[in-house]
């Protein structure tokens, strides 16, 4: 612009304006999409080791000489398996390099028994499924979709199990006990006791095959506490929680007779 006595004056608005515009353009990116891009190319690439390190020990169990077979593997479960306190980590993260056949997964924060059995259309065939279910049937009997009883938990495992069975003549099934919860009234602990002891009677009694973490989970955290392990009373934080749930599930795997699947 030209001033009175016919001089150029160059104005600094403009270029101000668009400096800040250019700042606020490049701190958008930075928190909407190169971040997020960096945080999840790290979660995803992050080391998930089981706790303690596989041991041969770990590996001597038919689950691990299962995953060792090349089938394909089909996990179903709530929010744990589906890593919704995690960034998408599940609780079997851990054991996903030792698995050489396919996986699969169906899984949704909050779900119960009922909620499997809803999508029983949507669960994929597989060779072998884990089913780690039964946490919030037992910390919510309120809610109009959980088992208000062990008797009624396991009515509903079975229709899931005849499910699974119609979808994949033959497959092989683990259940694994409801999860371990940290820190809550006793009520719920001898709530969850009745659905696990339920669950282990029933699956005697069929092929079904029975897997209890609980307790190897609880005597870790008995000894190391739970801050290290857990981001709140029942959900595994990562990758520390995943890895000692994983194990608490090979350590008790150690357990299974096969001859008597």
């Amino acid at each position: 612009m030209k001033t009175e006595n016919g001089k150029t004056k160059n104005s600094k608005a403009p270029v101000v304006l668009s400096v800040i515009i250019a700042a606020l353009v490049i701190g958008a990116l930075a928190v909407y999409v190169i971040y997020p891009a960096v945080h999840k190319h790290q979660v995803d690439n992050r080391s998930y080791p089981v706790y303690g390190g596989m041991t041969d020990e770990l590996k001597d169990s038919e689950l691990f000489r299962d995953m060792q077979s090349g089938k394909s593997f089909c996990f179903l479960g709530d929010s744990i398996t589906y890593g919704s306190l995690t960034e998408g980590i599940h609780w079997y993260q851990p054991l996903i390099p030792y698995i050489k056949g396919d996986i699969k997964e169906l899984s949704h924060g909050g779900w119960a028994v009922k909620n499997l059995i809803d999508e029983g259309g949507n669960i994929p065939e597989a060779d072998i499924y884990v089913i780690a279910i039964g946490i919030n049937d037992i910390l919510f009997p309120s809610d109009e979709d959980s088992a208000h009883t062990s008797e009624d938990f396991i009515s509903r495992c079975s229709q899931l199990g005849d499910i699974i069975n119609s979808r994949s003549p033959g497959a092989k099934i683990y259940f694994i006990a409801p999860w371990s919860f940290i820190d809550l009234d006793i009520s719920f602990v001898k709530r969850g006791d009745e659905f696990r002891n339920a669950l282990e009677e029933w699956c005697a009694d069929t092929d079904y095959i029975y897997i209890n973490p609980d307790p190897v989970i609880q005597s870790v955290i008995a000894e190391e506490g739970s801050d290290k392990y857990m981001c709140n009373d029942f959900h595994p934080n990562a990758p520390d929680g995943v890895g000692l749930f994983s194990y608490a599930v090979l350590k008790e795997a150690l357990n299974i007779k096969e001859d008597a699947v």
